[in-house]
């Protein structure tokens, strides 16, 4: 028996120690450096997201239609993580710029929104249309108009004013967007040219807005016919705006449309004047004894 615990007393004080290590770990309590290292690790989670790069975005807060014009509240700014291709970022500036494309609230706004679609409409100047007329090779310069040039619009009346044939200068300096459906900077081949030249023989012009009624009009009663402008076109084009009459009353008005009837072509004939011999006077007769005369008194 003594033999036996002899065995045993080196394993109860091995079991006595490790106790008491125990209980005096847990009284020192090292639990608090728990929180340090999640104070540690928060931190260092914190620097790794500020290095991160943000990118900046707007972000529509409301509905906006296709026309609408941006005000200061309809779009706001949004951070980002990645970037996004397609978007236009917060420095650009978008307030008062006008919108091509629908844009759904909480959508980011794009380059796309702010741009025609239409290469036609990208190139029509503000307060301008694109107005297209029927060309052949006489009212197309004999067939050498092309997109960029200058040109005034003649129009031609078989009944005008007073049922004569007039014809008038229209509008001036109207610049010229595309030729036979061929924009200036359209890329396309030769075979494509003239398939479209040969299907499509219109020219499209900048018209002011507000002559559009009057050009119409003209169109729909008359025959018009373009005249190409030469390398003078600039003074002309600075008096005129290019929209020739619009815009101007009374003598300036009158001087740019220049009116011309049939009528006017032909010299005035003066009217003849038939000379009348003057009056003679009473014819009275005048008896001297057997003989008579006749004579005028006034």
């Amino acid at each position: 028996m003594g033999a036996r615990w002899l065995y045993m007393l080196p394993a109860l004080i091995l079991s006595v120690v490790a106790v008491i290590l125990a209980l005096v770990g847990l009284a020192r309590d090292p639990s608090p450096a728990k929180p340090e290292r999640a104070g540690a690790d928060e931190a260092l989670a914190q620097q790794r997201a500020a290095d991160k790069p943000k990118y900046t975005y707007w972000v529509a807060t409301r509905e906006l239609n296709i026309g609408s014009i941006v005000a200061d509240d309809d779009f706001q700014k949004i951070d980002v993580s990645a970037p996004l291709s397609s978007a236009l970022q917060a420095d650009a500036q978008v307030v008062g710029q006008r919108l091509f494309q629908h844009v759904r609230n909480g959508e980011i706004l794009s380059q796309v929104h702010l741009e025609a679609g239409n290469r036609l409409a990208q190139s029509v100047p503000a307060q301008f249309r694109a107005f297209a007329i029927d060309i052949d090779n006489a009212s197309a310069v004999g067939g050498l108009l092309e997109p960029g040039d200058l040109v005034d619009v003649l129009v031609h009346f078989r009944k005008g004013q007073d049922e004569q044939p007039t014809s008038m200068i229209l509008l001036k300096a109207i610049e010229v967007l595309a030729v036979k459906g061929q924009l200036q900077d359209a890329d396309k081949t030769d075979e494509e040219k003239e398939k479209s030249r040969s299907r499509n023989a219109t020219a499209v012009l900048a018209i002011p807005r507000e002559a559009l009624p009057k050009l119409l009009l003209a169109d729909s009663n008359g025959e018009l016919r373009l005249a190409m402008a030469g390398e003078d076109i600039g003074s002309e084009q600075n008096e005129s705006a290019g929209g020739g009459a619009v815009g101007l009353s009374g003598k300036e008005q009158k001087e740019l449309m220049l009116t011309t009837k049939l009528d006017s072509l032909f010299p005035e004939k003066k009217p003849v004047r038939r000379s009348v011999a003057p009056p003679r006077g009473n014819k009275v007769e005048v008896y001297e004894g057997s003989t008579s005369r006749s004579t005028y008194v006034r």
